[in-house]
């Protein structure tokens, strides 16, 4: 038997029902989910504060904690680190070049102090109000 649109007597098959109902359900979680991304993709600001934490606490670790410090810089390498969060982030953004792809945005940070000293070019992606660091790589002098 075959399906007559015409009669008031015989319903859709059901697979076709279920078909439509799960093709509209995926496009609403979809759309739901792109509405979530662009509202969470994070800001500049909130990069530039995740990059001055992740930085100093890696200066902290491993130059305050790690290595012998000139000077006697060593006892207060922690504080200098600490009272100059402000020009940390200055640095930071100076630095960022940030690709806002609407539903997530990259970071490239090139942090260069001096010619005497190494510097990094550092990756991250920013998705859902969280930041993922993917690459970080030593730059070559010259």
């Amino acid at each position: 038997m075959t399906w007559n649109s015409d009669s008031p007597w015989h319903e859709p098959p059901r697979s076709a029902i279920s078909f439509k109902r799960l093709i509209w359900t995926g496009g609403m979680v979809l759309l739901g989910l792109a509405g979530i991304m662009v509202a969470t993709n994070p800001t500049d600001t909130a990069y530039e504060r995740f990059a001055t934490q992740e930085l100093s606490t890696y200066i902290e670790d491993n130059v305050c904690g790690g290595t012998p410090l000139p000077f006697g810089l060593g006892s207060q390498c922690t504080f200098l680190l600490q009272s100059n969060q402000r020009q940390i982030q200055h640095l930071i953004a100076n630095s960022t070049h940030q690709r806002n792809f609407l539903f997530f945005s990259l970071y490239t940070t090139n942090l260069s102090l001096d010619d005497s000293l190494p510097s990094y070019q550092v990756e991250t992606l920013g998705v859902f109000q969280n930041f993922h660091t993917f690459k970080i790589q030593e730059k070559s002098q010259g």
